[in-house]
């Protein structure tokens, strides 16, 4: 976990912390996250990586999946980043709605009941909300977003452009 209750990846006293603000039915937002992942394991233990959610309203399933990540996390916040994975690697099947994501809950071995309840969990709802009053704060424009230390990197970015950020942020 990571401050405030955020589900953070990677060494939690990292130099370097990537904020990724994100939609799991945006195709460059999945683009984003396997390229976070080539990151993450070169800069392993100098990175920690904290979501953000800004959910598109033309993608009807961004919602639900931001709920059932923030969800899963309160349950096993290794099995959210396992969620997380999931939703990015095979997206098309978002179109399944509650349905898929409820499928791919229940492969991560969660108390599935709990997880009912934490959905309807007001604390997830509005950090959803803060999200998204930031994103629009910010005045970002799509996503997704990663915030390197402080340095803005809109869109699917190479990995080179991520690595050069993270260098200017180890210096």
């Amino acid at each position: 976990m990571a401050e405030g209750g955020r589900l953070s990846l990677g060494n939690p006293a990292a130099p370097v912390s990537i904020v990724e603000f994100t939609d799991f039915h945006c195709p460059y937002c999945s683009r984003g996250a396997q390229t976070l992942k080539e990151v993450m394991k070169k800069y392993d233990g100098q990175v920690r990586l904290v979501v953000r959610h800004f959910p598109l309203s033309g993608h009807p399933a961004a919602m639900p999946a931001a709920l059932y990540f923030e969800a899963i996390g309160l349950q096993n916040p290794a099995a959210a980043w396992k969620f997380y994975d999931a939703l990015f690697a095979d997206q098309e099947k978002l179109s399944g709605g509650e349905d898929y994501l409820k499928k791919v809950a229940e492969n991560l071995d969660l108390n599935m009941e709990r997880l009912a309840k934490d959905l309807e969990n007001e604390k997830i709802k509005a950090r959803i909300a803060a999200d998204m009053r930031a994103f629009e704060t910010s005045r970002f424009d799509g996503v997704p977003v990663f915030v390197v230390n402080g340095t803005v990197l809109i869109g699917a970015q190479p990995a080179e452009a991520l690595e050069a950020a993270i260098q200017d942020a180890l210096k």
